[in-house]
């Protein structure tokens, strides 16, 4: 069973449920943030790009901005961070 020690985006010392990932309780401005699906209380972070028409069009989707992505470790839903 997952401790109930809350950590801050970046810090993931839990091991995950599914796969060999490491996971924490995500605290966003001190409130603990749970999945808006399921309702489970740790994710893991996922670095994603964020493509744009433009870059994708000249083929430089590599060029993208890139943020930052939690992943519910129960459900799997994502939530996006700008930063």
């Amino acid at each position: 069973m997952p401790r109930t020690t809350a950590h801050a985006i970046g810090s993931m010392p839990e091991a995950s449920k599914k796969k060999n990932r490491e996971t924490a309780q995500l605290i966003v401005k001190g409130k603990a943030i749970r999945c808006p699906m399921c309702g489970h209380e740790f994710f893991w972070e996922k670095k994603v790009l964020l493509n744009s028409r433009g870059m994708t069009f000249f083929g430089l989707d590599w060029a993208n901005k890139e943020s930052r992505a939690m992943v519910c470790d129960d459900c799997g839903h994502v939530l996006f961070f700008a930063s």
